[in-house]
């Protein structure tokens, strides 16, 4: 079975746009990584300050070498002076398609 996750941001106000900016920096490089099957950013319509990723891996394993690659540290590095609450939440899939 693949390891969906989901992860959700809130920006601090006035910092929606340099979180979107830091956000789609790591895109292409992470749908390079192995294992990545799907890596979509979303922001919330009714709350713009809210930005929810949806990915799925092919492997626990590989999600956490995601997690520990550069781009990734790094990310995590800039974020928490922008950013107000977030969770990351890997899930076990019961039932459907891919995240």
């Amino acid at each position: 079975m693949t390891v969906p996750v989901v992860a959700l941001f809130t920006a601090k106000e006035g910092f929606e746009e340099k979180v979107k900016e830091l956000f789609c920096s790591v895109i292409a490089k992470t749908l390079s990584e192995e294992g990545c099957l799907t890596y979509q950013l979303n922001q919330d319509v009714e709350n713009p300050r809210r930005f929810v990723w949806t990915e799925e891996w092919t492997t626990t394993e590989l999600l956490q070498k995601h997690l520990n690659a550069e781009h990734i540290v790094k990310l995590f590095n800039d974020l928490p002076p922008l950013i107000e609450y977030s969770e990351v939440v890997a899930l076990k899939k019961l039932a459907g398609g891919n995240a």
